[in-house]
């Protein structure tokens, strides 16, 4: 098939299918997710997986617009007032993530190696998932705030983790990895990404100061977010860096500095809306169910493990933090979807280590299934149970 009835197979399928999902009370993430499912590889096979990977730059795109509008989101008198807990809360969700899921894996009869590199996988969490149950309820409040900070900010934590974890297990397989040498990859990955951000946040400020209407503002909003963080994409001299980092320091900037922000926000809504969906559907009918069947008792233990690990971590964090009662009893629920940066260092670990790859692959896309359907039914449960809706 070509490519625009590609598109309008995915798009309108996409639409059709959460419209009736949503009677049921599910949440559209969902439904894209459901309905990518049933016609992907698992079941109907109507989008073919070669077509599916050819459309990778349209996922690429809908992450990087979705880092942005996080980054946006976070309002840095929101921050002063909760900097303390919310810091607490995403540090802790992401560590005891990442042990739960490794001890999970251990005890279900995981390999060591295997275990160690995909822990570090899951304790990243989908920020495209979350961002739109948010949007669909208009949430605000304390609760969503740290929800945004979280899936914005544990990115950071998760890529960081997976450099050590990769180095450990290299190191484990009978290469020799300095310490010196892998703390300065990891504070050059960060810290070029951070400063890539904030260039280009920067950039930003200083055309909106140029320019004078909405759509104009638009177009250098979505330029300067593709031309800035494009480059990041890829290995530089074994370093790799966050493009989606980046696009999130980006969209802080813009939205804490920027003198005039038009209409950007709810442009950038409307006109990135189609990508995200275009996203759910793709990654849906790229995973296939025979990954859960054939791993058994392992993915099971990493779904135990990251489930608990990210609620346990979240309360304890929360309240090591001083955070408001809701963010304690709730922020957990909010941080189970995983996607976006966990499939891309899935990818990436497989090809550094080959003799694991099909294991990182069927686990990393198998419990995204599990973990993308119920994801956005426990966000919508704590931000409701929160009394944050309508806002």
């Amino acid at each position: 098939m070509n490519e625009i009835f590609f598109l309008g197979i995915v798009v309108f399928s996409g639409f059709l299918g959460s419209y009736l999902l949503s009677k049921l009370k599910i949440p559209a993430v969902t439904g894209y997710i459901i309905v990518g499912l049933l016609l992907g590889t698992s079941f109907l096979r109507v989008i073919p997986l070669e077509e599916n990977l050819r459309m990778s730059y349209l996922i690429n795109l809908a992450l990087l617009l979705i880092a942005f509008t996080i980054g946006g989101s976070l309002k840095r008198k929101d921050l002063r007032e909760m900097g303390k807990s919310i810091l607490s809360v995403v540090f802790a969700e992401s560590i005891f993530a990442f042990v739960f899921i490794f001890l999970g894996m251990k005890l279900c009869g995981g390999d060591t190696r295997l275990s160690l590199i995909v822990a570090s996988l899951g304790s990243a969490t989908a920020p495209a998932a979350t961002v739109l149950v948010l949007r669909e309820l208009r949430a605000k409040g304390p609760l969503t705030t740290t929800l945004l900070a979280c899936v914005g900010m544990d990115d950071a934590i998760g890529i960081t983790l997976f450099s050590i974890c990769a180095s450990l297990v290299q190191a484990l397989s009978g290469g020799k990895i300095h310490p010196a040498h892998l703390t300065f990859t990891i504070f050059v990955d960060i810290s070029a990404s951070i400063i890539c951000g904030i260039i280009g946040g920067i950039v930003l400020v200083f055309l909106m100061r140029l320019i004078s209407y909405d759509i104009q503002a638009l177009l250098a909003v979505i330029g300067s977010v593709l031309f800035i963080n494009g480059p990041l994409y890829g290995e530089f001299h074994g370093y790799h860096f966050s493009p989606l980092l980046s696009a999130m320091v980006m969209g802080y900037i813009f939205s804490n500095y920027s003198p005039r922000e038009f209409n950007v926000w709810r442009s950038l809504e409307y006109f990135g809306y189609p990508f995200y969906l275009i996203y759910f559907v793709l990654a849906g009918a790229r995973l296939e169910v025979k990954y859960l069947l054939r791993l058994g008792a392992v993915a099971g233990g990493y779904l135990v493990g990251r489930l608990t690990g990210k609620y346990i971590g979240a309360w304890v964090g929360g309240v090591a933090g001083k955070a408001p009662a809701v963010v304690k009893k709730y922020a957990g629920f909010g941080l189970v979807s995983q996607a976006g940066i966990a499939i891309g260092l899935a990818l990436m670990a497989a090809d550094r280590f080959p003799q694991y790859a099909p294991s990182i692959i069927a686990i990393a896309l198998g419990t995204t299934v599990v973990t993308e359907i119920i994801g956005p039914i426990l966000t919508r449960f704590a931000v409701t149970r929160a009394e944050e809706t309508g806002k």
